[in-house]
């Protein structure tokens, strides 16, 4: 199993997936197709195997389509026996109420991923 990168852009989230179970997305999701965007995350949280898995997720904007991938994604990760623990650290810019609740019903609908809340300051680009 190889390490997953795919590099960020304006529409798309950086995604680093570490054989050491870290797991990263971060940035901005507005794929033109989430379905093919989402199909090699899918597919590598399939095949890995680990005892103890932590994913980090910091979007500051997803689409509809992309909240439906990502939901598939993460019951992907829930649904996989070879995860003893999964980790899940949901960041969300302070009064993005949004993103907040997004993560809200994902952990409703996701019961063994443990979601710890990470609210940070709102980043200005210069």
């Amino acid at each position: 199993m190889e390490n997953l990168f795919i590099e960020g852009s304006d529409s798309l989230p950086q995604v680093e997936f570490n054989t050491s179970g870290k797991l990263k997305i971060e940035g901005r999701a507005l794929p033109e197709n989430a379905h093919d965007f989402f199909k090699p995350l899918i597919t590598w949280v399939k095949e890995f195997a680990i005892d103890e898995l932590n994913l980090e997720i910091i979007l500051e904007y997803f689409n509809t389509s992309v909240s439906k991938q990502l939901y598939d994604f993460l019951k992907a990760i829930e649904s996989n026996p070879k995860y003893k623990t999964i980790n899940l650290k949901w960041s969300y810019e302070d009064g993005d109420d949004e993103i907040l609740e997004s993560g809200e019903i994902y952990e409703d609908l996701l019961p063994r991923i443990n979601f710890q809340y990470n609210c940070f300051d709102e980043v200005f680009d210069e």
